[in-house]
């Protein structure tokens, strides 16, 4: 290929990339200047009756200044600007308006207007508190304004901001939020009903600190080579791997069933029936979960739901229809050596399909054992349903300490407080070289250490290679940790 030919082709992929946005996987991110666009609004949101509605920044109908669109679907807002949303409402009706967003200190004090119909509405915006610390960002929930009147039938509301000198970062806005004055009765029985229905997390709780590991078909030996992945299921030696986790200290593991690559380590039907060619004959989940109950540690499986359930394929139906049906061979299948689920992915699940009934999944995810505990993964956002027991807490590195087993303030302040950690720098282990640790035994026990009395968990993700080894040097770090924690008891 000459040599012209080739940069056509280049920005021609540049462009494809950057409008596919945001990739978790990867890391990259689309940061998309907006100018004003509108569009027709006989086709808006509609406005519910007895619940919350939220308007998101990828749904806007018209953005007007420096708007710029983040990794993980939030937009960065500097100066003067505005966002709309095209909505239809059914019949006149009063809400307040929630704000979804992350507000830095030198936003105090603000001034937004909020336009629905001929009425404008204005309020002030205040910094926002989480646990993220050294600029991390703290997404709340935060009421802005009460009793809103939305005339009935098709209009936009208008998000804005105006004489603003400085063009500084304002906020980080997710989304906004519109609560019916007369839904609060509903929305507030559910969530009491929820919070009932909750497993008891005592279990974890006690456990202090567990381990997770991102076993995928990615997944490469310490040589660097990758083997098809029913052959390294096969090879999987599930008592030298109990042993090592029990050398750890760690209470309970968190295992990956299903993430870039839709492959499940056991032969479920309803796995096979979505996704061919991607199950085993060897059930390698309950060997693994009969090694480790036989050591009193529990297990936790791992499902990216985004994928699992072929959610950018399906309609909403054919989604739950779906992944509830796995869960209910998986709870059928392992019962009480089953003791949780970590779901990642909800937040771009619960904007897409914002009418997932929540409660009859939470019930599916019980199939089998009663107690077992669940979390929806929401990132750094408020939690997207109170139909689960614990945080996901996709944090990275240590953040601010929970208070008697919650999140002071943040996102999530109403779910038991369990912080997931990364020991090396990935997730999943793609090459050769394992990492260095990114803690040290003593940073590491100390936060955990500090959780425990409060209440709290800490999850530590390992490097693990495809023959279900791990790095020497991580390993020794959670073997002085386990010294360190254990024997001070």
């Amino acid at each position: 290929m000459k040599t012209r030919s080739i940069f056509p082709l280049f920005f021609l992929i540049l462009m494809l990339l950057t409008l596919a946005g945001f990739n978790r996987t990867t890391g990259k991110k689309n940061l998309t200047n907006f100018v004003f666009k509108e569009t027709g609004i006989s086709e808006g949101v509609e406005i519910k009756l007895c619940s919350n509605t939220f308007l998101y920044g990828t749904k806007a109908t018209h953005f007007l200044g420096d708007l710029e669109k983040q990794g993980g679907d939030y937009f960065t807002w500097k100066g003067n600007a505005e966002m709309g949303w095209a909505i239809n409402v059914p019949v006149l009706e009063r809400c307040d308006l929630y704000l979804i967003a992350d507000i830095p200190g030198e936003s105090k004090n603000t001034e937004m207007v909020f336009t629905s119909g001929s009425s404008s509405y204005k309020f002030t915006i205040n910094p926002t508190s989480g646990p993220w610390v050294d600029g991390g960002k703290n997404f709340q929930r935060i009421k802005v304004l009460s009793d809103v009147a939305l005339p009935k039938g098709n209009q936009e509301v208008i998000l804005k901001t105006s004489g603003i000198s400085a063009g500084n970062n304002l906020l980080n806005i997710r989304s906004l939020e519109l609560v019916p004055v007369s839904g609060y009765q509903s929305i507030d029985k559910e969530n009491k009903k929820a919070v009932a229905s909750r497993a008891s997390m005592d279990w974890l709780v006690k456990a202090g600190y567990g381990l997770m590991f991102h076993w995928t078909s990615q997944s490469v030996s310490p040589d660097g080579t990758n083997k098809p992945y029913a052959e390294a299921v096969n090879n999987f030696d599930v008592k030298k791997f109990a042993n090592m986790v029990e050398e750890t200290g760690a209470g309970y593991v968190i295992f990956t069933i299903g993430h870039a690559e839709q492959y499940c380590p056991a032969p479920i039907k309803s796995w096979e029936k979505l996704h061919s060619g991607k199950t085993t004959k060897r059930d390698l989940i309950e060997e693994i979960a009969n090694a480790l109950n036989a050591k009193g540690i529990r297990l936790i499986c791992y499902m990216n739901s985004y994928r699992t359930a072929k959610f950018s394929k399906v309609d909403n139906v054919e989604f739950y229809n779906t992944f509830t049906d796995i869960l209910k061979e998986f709870g059928d299948r392992y019962k009480e050596k089953l003791a949780g689920y970590w779901f990642d992915c909800w937040y771009q699940i619960f904007e897409g399909f914002p009418d997932i009934p929540f409660e009859d999944f939470f019930k599916a995810t019980k199939t089998g054992n009663k107690d077992r505990i669940i979390c929806l993964n929401s990132w750094i956002y408020p939690s997207v349903s109170p139909w689960q027991e614990f945080w996901a807490g996709e944090v990275a590195s240590p953040v601010a300490l929970p208070e008697k087993g919650f999140m002071k303030d943040g996102p999530v302040p109403d779910l038991q407080y369990q912080a997931l950690l990364i020991m090396q720098p990935y997730w999943v282990q793609e090459k050769a070289e394992m990492p260095e640790p990114s803690f040290s035994s003593t940073q590491l026990s100390q936060y955990i250490k500090d959780c425990m009395v409060n209440k709290g968990a800490v999850t530590i993700n390992m490097g693990i290679y495809q023959d279900g080894t791990v790095g020497e040097e991580a390993l020794k770090v959670m073997k002085e940790v386990r010294n360190q924690i254990r024997s001070s008891k």
